[in-house]
């Protein structure tokens, strides 16, 4: 884990939603998966930015697919 790398609980902390959102979001298939190491997830600090930039915060708002962010895919 490099140090900027944060568990989920922080990532949720940080968007402003809890880390059971995050879960559901990852399973459901709405946001990519979450790298992990023994202790769980682990997202890095592009990560939380691309999670943000998709909707996933504070304001409630559409969810955008990652491709939608990074322009990739079709």
């Amino acid at each position: 884990m490099d140090s900027k790398d944060v568990h989920i609980g922080e990532c949720a902390k940080r968007l402003g939603v809890s880390s059971h959102y995050l879960r559901l979001l990852e399973y459901e298939g709405r946001i990519p998966q979450a790298r992990r190491d023994f202790n769980g997830r682990v997202y890095s600090e592009f990560d939380v930015a691309l999670l943000w930039s998709m909707g996933v915060g504070k304001r409630p708002r559409r969810l955008r697919r990652a491709e939608e962010i990074l322009g990739v895919g079709g």
